[in-house]
């Protein structure tokens, strides 16, 4: 493998999708792999096409099989069952329905440094299982979970100030689902903090409404599609450009607020070593207790799939 390579496990919407913006922007050679060789195949040649018409330089190559990916410098699990709720609170039944993806990654990526992403669901609860199954450090399994929660952030503020979200800057910490905490002494706008800006009151209804969307149903098989893709990309990309850039990534927590075991957001400093820093923000009582809260529930969930 020449240079930065990705290698993808599933090529479902999520997974199609990423490989196609990491084909766009040349961020990397693409390897694909899936239990359906033939799709795999077919969105391989169905890209490369994309990638000669569009004149970009990165080739897209699909492979027989998940071990060959092992030589890829990031790899990202796109498989399984997708959530019928946008950030619904993770279930034992749904870790249960895609916890068979992390046995079969961890047995074919066994005694591998290789960094991993985890945008399967649920996100938290699986980062959680991959990086005890894989024995690696929390700096090398990375979960989506945060990083899309602060997407989401971004966007109710922009709304509610009417303005550009390019200019916003976010961070989350907890589960990825209603009951993630915005951070607002990590949130800004142009530099500026952003509790300079808005009232607190603002701030409260946007958190509440970052709670609703989280917690709410959406129809069916129409789950977020585009909105990971991207934050995915964000993710992959800060890693393989070593950007060293604060994202709320999931991680496995190591004594954070007296929580250890369990995975969930926390801003970290992502770069080619993946979470090289983690950063604590102080929180208010209520907050932790929150987390607490959340942490337990994982917790359960953990124990009873590994007793």
């Amino acid at each position: 493998m020449k240079g930065r390579s990705i290698g993808i496990v599933g090529t479902g919407k999520l997974g199609a999708d990423v490989a196609f913006m990491l084909a766009e922007r040349n961020l990397a050679e693409v390897y694909l792999y899936d239990r359906d060789r033939a799709r795999a195949r077919y969105l391989a040649s169905d890209l490369t096409e994309t990638v000669f018409g569009g004149g970009y330089s990165n080739s897209v190559t699909a492979v027989e099989q998940m071990s060959d990916l092992a030589r890829c410098d990031v790899i990202l699990l796109a498989a399984g069952e997708r959530a019928d709720s946008a950030g619904e609170v993770a279930s034992a039944e749904h870790f249960e329905s895609n916890r068979p993806l992390v046995r079969e990654v961890a047995e074919a990526f066994t005694g591998t440094s290789t960094l991993f992403v985890v945008a399967s669901e649920p996100v938290d609860l699986l980062t959680a299982e991959l990086a005890r199954q894989l024995r690696l450090p929390f700096s090398r399994v990375l979960g989506l979970g945060g990083v899309l929660d602060a997407y989401r952030v971004r966007h109710l503020l922009g709304e509610a100030m009417q303005f550009n979200p390019d200019y916003l800057r976010s961070q989350v910490v907890g589960p990825h689902d209603h009951r993630v905490i915005p951070l607002w002494d990590f949130t800004s706008i142009n530099g500026v903090p952003v509790r300079s800006i808005l009232d607190a009151p603002v701030l409260a209804a946007v958190e509440k409404a970052l709670g609703e969307r989280d917690g709410g149903s959406v129809p069916l098989g129409s789950s977020s599609r585009y909105t990971p893709a991207v934050a995915c990309v964000d993710l992959l990309d800060a890693v393989l450009r070593d950007d060293r850039r604060i994202l709320s990534a999931s991680v496995l927590w190591e004594n954070v607020y007296g929580i250890s075991g369990i995975a969930m957001g926390l801003p970290c400093v992502i770069g080619r070593l993946g979470a090289e820093r983690v950063i604590v923000p102080g929180l208010e009582g209520e907050q932790q207790k929150r987390l607490a809260a959340a942490a337990a529930d994982y917790g359960k969930i953990l124990k009873g799939a590994r007793s």
